[in-house]
């Protein structure tokens, strides 16, 4: 009866260290998927503020005499792609495509209000970050 006690003792102490080893792996792959998103989450920042920061650029850069308006911009980083689009407010706006916008205010002259997406290129870790700001050229 000893005997039959300790081998029943001894396959439920088995049992729990399983129990619990199972559960110690589940606990470190879920912490190495919320290193992993986190990581991906400060990357689409960064590419966000990058895409920003150049399409600040490319406007400063930009002669709208001869080129006219930029409408687009097309990024593409290792992890995302970013997309980059302009809309005007100025007194020569005389289309309505819909990149400006008629407002004749000393204010305004040439603002862009600039959209900028960035979406990541891998489909089992889908980020969108959008970020909106006023920019005069």
């Amino acid at each position: 009866m000893k005997k039959g006690f300790s081998l029943l003792f001894t396959l439920i102490f088995i049992i729990i260290m399983a129990m619990v080893g199972v559960m110690i792996l589940e606990l470190g792959a879920s912490s190495t998927r919320h290193t992993a998103r986190s990581f991906m989450d400060t990357r689409a920042d960064l590419a966000l503020r990058a895409a920003t920061e150049y399409a600040v650029l490319a406007m400063q850069g930009h002669d709208y005499a001869t080129y006219g308006r930029i409408k687009k911009i097309d990024l593409s980083f290792p992890e995302f792609n970013a997309e980059v689009r302009f809309h005007y407010f100025t007194p020569s706006c005389t289309t309505t495509n819909g990149d400006c916008t008629y407002e004749d205010t000393n204010d305004t002259n040439m603002t862009a209000l600039v959209y900028v997406t960035v979406t990541s290129k891998n489909p089992d870790f889908y980020i969108r970050k959008v970020r909106v700001t006023l920019q005069n050229p």
